[in-house]
């Protein structure tokens, strides 16, 4: 059974700092990256269907790029899974994009494109 996406996923990993509504920030990396969402590895299961806010920050030779802005956007939890003991998987469904994350979100795709594989 194939899965159909209503985006392309790209392999983008970004430092990303993901926060549940009144919740401490968690600091985790993307696995892939769409127009429609983010996978990210975690240390904590994720509740899924909770609303949270994530920030992308560039990362340039495994550092993030202090003189970007990081990418503000809201979305809720689609899913999470357990792959080791303090390992987790999440994917995450952006919400309420606006043009300007949008054209980030197209933006920092191209800008990784030379090292990009379209992911499954």
């Amino acid at each position: 059974m194939q899965e159909t996406r209503e985006h392309q996923r790209y392999d983008i990993r970004v430092s990303a700092e993901v926060t549940l509504l009144q919740g401490e920030p968690m600091t985790c990396v993307t696995r892939d990256l769409s127009l429609g969402g983010v996978g990210v590895d975690t240390e904590w299961a994720l509740p899924e269907g909770a609303p949270i806010s994530i920030e992308l920050f560039v990362v340039v030779d495994d550092i993030e790029d202090e003189s970007t802005t990081p990418l503000q956007l809201t979305g809720q939890i689609a899913w999470s899974r357990k792959r080791g003991e303090r390992d987790f998987f999440a994917g995450v469904q952006f919400t309420d994009l606006t043009a300007e994350q949008t054209t980030y979100l197209q933006q920092l795709m191209a800008a990784n494109a030379s090292a990009v594989t379209a992911a499954g």
